[in-house]
């Protein structure tokens, strides 16, 4: 006897599955460093998820970062950038890798008492506009060096990589 499998994805699924794993490896992040995640989920709720999802889905979202800063400075006290790639390979899997990021969180730099954080999504020229979203620029991280951590999340045809700043 055989079987045959078919699977398929269209970039909708899996744009929504991306945006939902990072908001969840995001809160992981600001919880890690002992930091409340409500403003994240706040954000993530009221326009963020929207914006990911949709230039996820048209390919135009580059990469979703997190910055720690002191209240009213523009120095990154710490900075954990999430490149999105659609160069996967097609495999039928869908994966996080959770415990990698908790390792690579451990050897990051924790940010000071006192710091908040903000969410920054960059995405290519041409994006669609999202109510709630708009233009700012990155804080300073040039006192900064930093750190490849890898693929974080995997699936058929988006891949979301990491790298934290020290």
């Amino acid at each position: 006897m055989s079987a045959t499998y078919v699977s398929s994805f269209t970039r909708t699924h899996t744009a929504t599955y991306v945006a939902d794993k990072m908001r969840v490896l995001l809160t992981d992040v600001v919880r890690e460093y002992g930091l409340d995640p409500h403003t994240l989920q706040s954000d993530w709720s009221s326009c963020v998820g929207d914006a990911a999802r949709q230039w996820m889905a048209s390919g135009h979202l580059e990469s979703i970062s997190i910055e720690f800063f002191a209240p009213g400075s523009n120095v990154a006290a710490a900075r954990w950038d999430f490149p999105i790639r659609y160069d996967a390979v097609g495999v039928d899997e869908l994966w996080v890798d959770k415990t990698f990021l908790r390792d690579s969180i451990a050897k990051s730099r924790t940010p000071p008492a006192g710091c908040t954080y903000r969410l920054v999504l960059t995405n290519k020229p041409g994006a669609a506009a999202v109510p709630g979203m708009g233009d700012c620029t990155f804080k300073d991280v040039s006192q900064l060096q930093a750190r490849s951590a890898g693929t974080v999340i995997s699936t058929p045809d988006i891949n979301a990589t990491a790298r934290y700043y020290l």
